[in-house]
């Protein structure tokens, strides 16, 4: 009896340590990964917002994973149990009223990234393409001209994937991807010159450069999210020493044509044919101007002779040059006496002769 009991308390230590160990296998799911009927999508443009999903494609929840993320999902109550097609439409017209998409990234308009979080289950084979329709059927709607680039569970480099997690970083051509598409390049036209994965103060980054056209390009691409962190070109223009035409230079103020890039300040002579050299003495102007203003030259209109005769009263055509003052018989035929008895051809007869002022 003492021996079976023995056996039989041995049997269920075995038993318990195996429902342990099985216990905590199944504990041991790989950390940050969706769970197996779920899914989650990270849209990003600059908002960074994350969608939750279910086996069937409806969303379950909504997370701005920064601050521009958590203002638009803010401003998003009813998202509950809709599809993700529609969510993202929802959200990439919040997004563009929100003026998300005015800036530009190297002058182009930013892409719009699609990406399955590791692990994310996908509630149909074309689950990513169905998602990638819809947001750019969206950005169609919205006369954008955004690209869409899709990260999915095969974008991911196995090469930092462990056993108990998988890779959370991009590969490297899916950031040679990003980087062509946000420069409007076509990669049979692109050439890598560097490709590095760094990490940029903690940051992982793939410092990309690569020329195309006779253009060089230098892109920094997020190893994780796939956002250009950095992007510029320098166009072949400004390589061979001309006026470039692929990058602005704000310091610049020389306006017009055939400006040298340098604004000389110094130079207030305007107009055509001027000398660089404003002359301040100057003040005579007009045309077939000497230079010299004749400040006592006062005798204006035509034919003038430069001398102004203030003792000239006269005016009028035909006039003398002296003004008598004591001819005041005006008219026509005037003999330049004024008859002031004179009212009516010499004599004025009123009533014969006599004015009868009574009567």
């Amino acid at each position: 009896m003492t021996m079976k009991r023995k056996f039989f308390a041995a049997a269920l230590s075995i038993i318990a340590a195996v429902s342990i160990l099985l216990t905590g296998c199944k504990s041991a799911s790989p950390a940050g990964t969706a769970l197996r009927e779920t899914g989650i999508l990270i849209l990003s443009v600059n908002p960074e917002i994350q969608i939750e999903y279910d086996q069937n494609s409806k969303v379950t929840a909504l997370t701005g994973r920064n601050d521009d993320g958590k203002l638009i999902v803010e401003n998003y109550p009813d998202y509950i149990g809709k599809d993700c097609n529609e969510v993202l439409e929802d959200l990439i017209i919040a997004i563009n009223e929100a003026g998300y998409f005015v800036d530009d990234i190297d002058g182009n308009k930013k892409n719009i990234i699609l990406q399955l979080e590791p692990g994310s289950v996908l509630p149909s084979d074309d689950f990513l393409t169905l998602v990638s329709s819809s947001t750019q059927n969206a950005v169609k709607n919205l006369s954008l001209s955004s690209s869409i680039v899709t990260i999915d569970n095969d974008d991911y480099d196995p090469t930092y994937a462990t056993e108990s997690e998988p890779s959370p970083y991009i590969t490297l051509e899916k950031a040679q991807e990003i980087a062509l598409t946000q420069a409007n390049v076509s990669a049979k036209d692109a050439v890598f010159e560097d490709k590095e994965f760094d990490h940029d103060d903690g940051t992982p980054v793939f410092e990309l450069e690569f020329s195309a056209n006779g253009n060089e390009y230098e892109y920094d691409i997020h190893a994780v999210t796939g956002k250009v962190i950095k992007a510029e070109h320098e166009s072949a223009a400004a390589q061979s020493g001309s006026q470039t035409t692929g990058t602005e230079n704000y310091n610049d103020t020389d306006y017009g044509p055939n400006n040298d890039g340098v604004t000389d300040y110094s130079d207030t002579d305007y107009g055509p044919n001027n000398d660089g050299v404003t002359d301040y003495s100057d003040t005579d102007y007009g045309p077939n101007n000497d230079g010299v203003t004749d400040y006592n030259d006062t005798d204006y209109g035509p034919n003038n002779d430069g001398v102004t005769d203030y003792n000239d009263t006269d005016y009028g055509p035909n006039n003398d040059g002296v003004t008598d003052y004591d001819d005041t018989d005006y008219g026509p035929n005037n003999d330049g006496v004024t008859d002031y008895d004179d009212t009516d051809d010499g004599a004025t007869d009123y009533d014969d002769g006599t004015t009868d002022y009574n009567g």
